[in-house]
């Protein structure tokens, strides 16, 4: 691997992770969508309740090393320390593929309705020296993507191997939902549809799975879970996301257009509580003239007094010259997967869990989500705050 790619080992970070056309489903055997209570848990009533159909299972992969994130050059060294580590992994047997910065699979078994192993990955065809000066704009550059099933640029043998080998050491951890018909249903179209809308094609952090606009494989495996309506987002995303306010001078697409695209992660709420959401369908500016470098000291800072207002109209507060951003992490879900399961049954994100362990030998949290209606709002209808939950509109 050259130089450039070890520099820029940051351009799989969209993975950490929580998509544009606007989709309707509607589908005879959806029931009509449940009244939701507040954003504290989720409650069904005894005529909602189908028998189990099937289970839905979201495979955590943690980088085996932490990530630092309180600064984008401490998130840098330490991917790049977890490369080698994941290097080691493979070589011992205990893992097929590196995921130096996690992963997340998912699988849905559902008989005719299933979908194979699989999930949000990119194809490796970026370019990588140009990735190295874009600073921040890392987590927001599209590369080329792929659903890891696909047999010509995924990598469905691979990814089978991995989990049975990652199953067996212990290296991930299975969060599963079971589910009714009508969720089974609900579940196999989205995954149909985000495949036929080619949203796979774009993998990058900013991008919200739920609206086909692309994803990273944590923000695809959340989406799965948020367009079912199986978790409160609310809930869901303070547990398994990170956020950051990315100031303006951390951001450049050098050589390339002098802006990135809008996606709908682009939402945050600070250290006070306060809720950021970019304006919808507004590209990012991203100077083109100009380099940040990876590990330049202005990367010591997610922002800074260096920043200035970005060229959009109408912004307020903080977000002037702060981009809000949040991403699914795979670390934040298996070490929170991983803290519920110690407690062997526990209340976490409004729904009962109970620990085991998978006839592969992997830790395992299952709730019964047979009782939930899915989601019958279209894809992209959902609320525009990442924070809030998705049927609030």
């Amino acid at each position: 691997m050259s130089w450039a790619c070890d520099i820029v080992a940051m351009r799989a970070l969209p993975c950490l992770a929580p998509l544009a056309a606007s989709l309707l489903l509607a589908c005879a055997t959806t029931p009509p969508e449940q009244p939701h209570p507040p954003a504290t848990t989720l409650t069904t009533s005894a005529q909602a309740c189908d028998p189990p159909a099937g289970r839905l299972t979201l495979y955590a992969i943690p980088p085996p090393i932490a990530l630092d994130w309180s600064s984008p050059n401490k998130l840098l060294g330490s991917v790049l320390a977890s490369r080698t580590a994941a290097s080691q992994l493979v070589k011992a047997g205990d893992a097929a593929i590196t995921h130096s910065i996690g992963h997340v699979n998912v699988e849905l078994d559902c008989g005719e309705l299933s979908i194979p192993l699989t999930g949000q990955t990119d194809t490796g065809a970026s370019n990588d020296w140009q990735a190295g000066t874009n600073g921040a704009g890392l987590l927001l550059r599209d590369t080329p993507g792929a659903m890891d099933a696909m047999p010509d640029i995924g990598d469905p043998a691979e990814t089978a191997a991995d989990i049975a080998a990652r199953s067996a050491s212990g290296r991930l951890v299975r969060i599963t939902f079971v589910v009714n018909r009508a969720m089974c249903q609900r579940l196999h179209d989205f995954h149909a549809a985000y495949v036929a809308a080619g949203a796979y094609a774009h993998y990058d952090g900013a991008s919200r799975a739920r609206r086909l606009e692309g994803a990273g494989c944590a923000i695809f495996g959340a989406g799965m879970v948020d367009v079912g309506g199986l978790l409160r987002r609310s809930l869901m995303t303070p547990a398994w996301a990170r956020t950051e306010m990315i100031g303006s001078a951390r951001i450049a697409n050098f050589l390339g257009t002098p802006a990135y695209r809008y996606g709908g992660n682009l939402s945050a709420v600070d250290a006070t509580g306060t809720h950021y959401v970019w304006p919808k369908g507004v590209d990012v500016p991203a100077p083109a003239a100009k380099a940040v470098w990876i590990f330049s000291s202005i990367l010591d800072a997610w922002n800074g007094p260096e920043d200035v207002a970005f060229d959009v109209p109408g912004l307020t507060g903080a977000m002037q010259t702060e981009l809000p951003f949040t991403i699914y992490d795979p670390e934040m879900m298996a070490t929170w997967a991983e803290s519920v399961w110690t407690q062997g049954t526990a209340q976490a994100l409004g729904v009962t869990w109970t620990a085991g362990v998978s006839d592969a030998g992997a830790h395992e949290i299952t709730t019964d989500a047979s009782c939930i209606a899915p989601q019958t709002i279209g894809y992209a209808d959902d609320n525009d705050d990442l924070f809030a939950d998705s049927d609030l509109l």
